[in-house]
């Protein structure tokens, strides 16, 4: 049986490029303690994840290698939380951003680096898709602005030859 993590791969290789891309962002793999919470914030939050399509039979012939295997495409799905706090601000060349500016700087930038994230090699991703922005607003009791984004994606999953 293959030993295969598909799915914390998927989920580092999210938060590595986006570590990568906003080094004036927080990046947390799920929700921080309010105590610990620093802005600005994406969170990255796996909400689902389980088998899309599986094949009958169970013997498939995945690309061109004519290895029969054992798998199936697998989905995983996720919602990615931008939240920016009355104080943050982040500059970009030359240009600074704060509270609701910054906010739609992220929204454009972070859905730019999903869109065109690269995976590891050994995980071949069959299709994904970034849903638009919801939830696009202002809470003035934690002085938040915020705006939260579904990204869905599905890769093929070998178990065993």
């Amino acid at each position: 049986m293959a030993n295969n993590d598909y799915i914390n791969d998927t989920e580092r290789a999210i938060i590595d490029k986006l570590r990568l891309d906003f080094p004036d962002c927080h990046i947390y793999g799920q929700f921080p303690q309010a105590v610990d919470a620093t802005w600005p914030a994406i969170i990255v939050q796996l909400i689902a994840s389980g088998t899309e399509e599986k094949f009958m039979g169970n013997k498939v012939t995945f690309g061109t290698s004519n290895t029969m295997t054992t798998g199936e495409i697998y989905g995983m799905m996720f919602k990615i939380h931008l939240l920016v706090d009355i104080d943050s601000s982040i500059t970009v060349d030359g240009t600074g951003y704060k509270q609701r500016r910054l906010l739609n700087y992220l929204m454009l930038n972070v859905a730019n680096t999903i869109t065109d994230l690269a995976f590891p090699s050994n995980l071949e991703i069959i299709e994904r898709h970034l849903r638009n922005w919801q939830e696009v607003g202002y809470d003035p009791l934690g002085e938040l602005w915020g705006a939260t984004a579904t990204y869905m994606l599905s890769f093929e999953n070998y178990r065993g030859v």
